[in-house]
């Protein structure tokens, strides 16, 4: 049975879905698959490649998942690149895949100012 970690990204702000799968490979690194309806995700995608270092996991300032180069393809606020980390440290073991699976996911939600909740 193959192992791998799947995050799914919903951006209802403009309506694309980012589905990313990761999977550690013999050598330690780890490949990275996205698909996307969104065609600026794809090109992001593209920019970084289908593999990650461990160093792309755990150093922002030198991470092809951060880098502004790769960054700019996407606007500040698209998840992808959120999805992206999140999948990697999940395969990576960084986070507890036995939890993710109970929590189920993490949500930006969006509140009026005067909402107590």
């Amino acid at each position: 049975m193959t192992i791998m970690a799947i995050v799914v990204v919903h951006m209802n702000f403009c309506k694309k879905t980012h589905k990313i799968t990761v999977k550690q490979k013999d050598d330690g690194d780890f490949s990275l698959h996205v698909a996307s309806d969104c065609p600026e995700v794809k090109d992001y995608a593209k920019m970084i490649g289908d593999t990650l270092t461990l160093e792309d996991l755990t150093d922002m300032r030198n991470s092809k998942i951060f880098s502004y180069d790769n960054l700019e393809r996407v606007t500040p606020t698209c998840l992808a690149p959120n999805g992206i980390i999140n999948a990697a440290w999940l395969e990576a073991g960084m986070m507890s895949k036995g939890l993710a699976k109970e929590v189920e996911e993490n949500v930006v939600d969006f509140r009026k100012v005067d909402d107590e909740r």
